[in-house]
């Protein structure tokens, strides 16, 4: 009975298939903002800078408000991918293929994103969000490589960190800088769940002072707080596909609104 009853408690929460949709959801509302209302409506193109100045105008109130709300959804789902993340690296049986397969993703999803967000085949402003998780995978396998506490150890991975953050800056990763910094903190205390959440959701805040909009993103955690660690039953060429899959649906919606 013991048993059984520790099985039940371990499968309760939500699953990674669940988790990732939660995911792929927040970020279809910040691309709904961007590529359709943002883009098409207001004219305006992404940039929540540009938003708040279009709160000033009557006219395009109500439109820039619903695309700022949306666009505060969105940042939910940095801490989302940012668990799913350190899960994934801790579990996976091939680094090599892992990093491969999120390389592949983001590739894929370049154009559908560029197209998606700004009506583009090709947007030197932004790179889509996947190029984020890449840029933390490597730097998670060389955070475990020089585990070390020691000076040594510490040095290392604050110059790994500062060296992601620079890369993130410079091809103007979507979500790069934010996703580094949370994927920093929860990783180094990952083995503290309740302090992990507390403080990734403290570090998830600080990013507020690039973007007012990250005021928000902790709620993610309350939903990745009901991770049980478990897969749940699907096929992974479809879990990679759908994020893709996502963008080319809303680009498409975009183009015969506004057609």
């Amino acid at each position: 009975m013991g048993e059984r009853l520790s099985y039940r408690q371990e499968s309760t929460g939500m699953n990674r298939n669940t988790l990732r949709l939660w995911g792929l959801i927040f970020l279809a509302l910040g691309m709904m903002s961007r590529g359709i209302l943002q883009t098409r409506v207001l004219g305006v193109g992404a940039g929540s800078e540009q938003l708040l100045k279009v709160l000033d105008l009557s006219g395009g109130m109500t439109a820039a408000a619903v695309a700022l709300a949306l666009e505060a959804l969105e940042s939910c789902a940095v801490p989302i991918f940012a668990v799913l993340l350190i899960d994934g690296f801790q579990k996976t049986h091939s680094f090599r293929n892992y990093l491969l397969r999120l390389l592949a993703l983001a590739a894929v999803s370049e154009i559908p994103y560029n197209f998606a967000a700004s009506g583009k085949i090709w947007d030197s402003m932004s790179r889509n969000p996947v190029f984020s998780l890449v840029l933390c995978l490597i730097a998670l396998y060389l955070y475990r490589y020089y585990a070390g506490t020691g000076i040594k150890g510490l040095t290392i991975k604050t110059a790994v960190f500062a060296a992601a953050i620079l890369w993130a800056v410079i091809f103007r990763v979507q979500y790069g800088v934010s996703m580094l910094v949370v994927v920093t903190t929860l990783w180094a205390f990952r083995e503290r769940k309740t302090l992990r959440n507390f403080l990734g959701a403290a570090a998830a805040v600080c990013c507020c002072i690039g973007n007012p909009l990250y005021m928000f993103s902790p709620f993610g955690f309350l939903l990745a707080h009901h991770y049980n660690g478990e897969e749940g039953m699907s096929v992974k060429q479809l879990q990679y596909a759908l994020y893709p899959l996502m963008l080319v649906l809303i680009s498409a919606a975009g183009t015969l609104l506004f057609f």
